[in-house]
């Protein structure tokens, strides 16, 4: 089974996206961190395959909290995909290349966007 970690201040989300991947990708199961200092450590605890990232969070934002999950080797290799509504500005396409990011999805997520690039990633993870 496969462990797909969001990381996202609002728990709303958490609950659309948890549908999402139950529906879609029964083959996943959900795991749930509120800011990035929490998303780092549920990363180091559960090794999960993929993690869904908010930009926009209090304290770590998402580009800080992809950095730091980039820089530790027991995390490094985790795909991780941001999402933000500066999807579709360079200079947020830019910031999540420089984070280390392995993919961006645009706000608001679109089905089928969120299940084609995380089943791409999975894949990658065989």
């Amino acid at each position: 089974m496969k462990k797909v970690l969001i990381v996202d201040d609002d728990p709303g989300v958490h609950s659309i996206i948890n549908a999402i991947i139950q529906k879609r990708l029964q083959q996943c199961t959900f795991l749930s961190a509120y800011n990035g200092t929490d998303g780092i450590r549920k990363a180091v605890e559960e090794k999960p395959d993929a993690i869904l990232l908010d930009v926009s969070m209090p304290g770590i934002d998402g580009f800080e909290t992809c950095r730091r999950l980039k820089s530790d080797e027991l995390t490094r290799d985790i795909p991780v995909l941001i999402f933000t509504g500066m999807a579709t500005d360079s200079e947020g396409l830019s910031s999540a290349t420089d984070c280390g990011a392995d993919g961006v999805l645009a706000k608001p997520i679109r089905k089928d966007s969120l299940i084609e690039k995380l089943t791409s990633l999975l894949e990658g993870r065989k």
